[in-house]
C-alpha cells in the first residue's frame, strides 16, 4: 500500500453472507498500535453467482477504499508493516476472526493530499 494514495481492500467471504453478521470490525495495527478501525457500515458488500457442476453458489466480497488522510496515518518506517484482521459477530452470539494479514508500507515523494 502506497501512503497518499487511496487503496481498496478486498475481503473475501466465501459463501458466507457478510450481510448476516451483526457487526464486522476490521483492525489496522502498525508498531503494535492500532492505526484505523472499519465497520460493517463502511464495507461495500457485493455477491457473484458462480457455476460449480451444476450448482450455482453465490459468493460474497466486501471492499473498503481508505482516503488519502487514511493512508498517509501509517507509517513511512521502512519496515512499516501493518497486520489486518477482520473480526464478526453474527446475531447468536458468535464471533468469528480472520487470519492477520500483512503488507507493507510505502512512501510516496508528496504526500499532500490532493483534491
Amino acid at each position: 500500500m502506497y501512503r497518499g494514495t487511496t487503496p481498496t481492500h478486498k475481503f473475501c467471504f466465501g459463501t458466507t453472507d457478510p450481510n448476516n453478521f451483526k457487526e464486522i470490525l476490521i483492525t489496522y495495527v502498525q508498531n503494535d498500535t492500532i492505526v484505523l478501525e472499519k465497520r460493517k457500515e463502511d464495507l461495500v458488500i457485493t455477491s457473484e453467482d458462480v457455476t460449480s457442476g451444476e450448482e450455482i453458489v453465490t459468493h460474497y466480497r466486501a471492499t473498503i477504499t481508505l482516503t488519502q488522510e487514511e493512508a498517509n496515518a501509517f507509517s513511512r518506517d521502512p519496515v512499516g508493516t501493518v497486520s489486518v484482521q477482520l473480526r464478526a459477530i453474527d446475531y447468536e452470539g458468535n464471533v468469528m476472526a480472520s487470519n492477520k494479514m500483512r503488507f507493507s508500507v510505502l512512501d510516496v515523494l508528496n504526500d499532500e493530499v490532493l483534491e
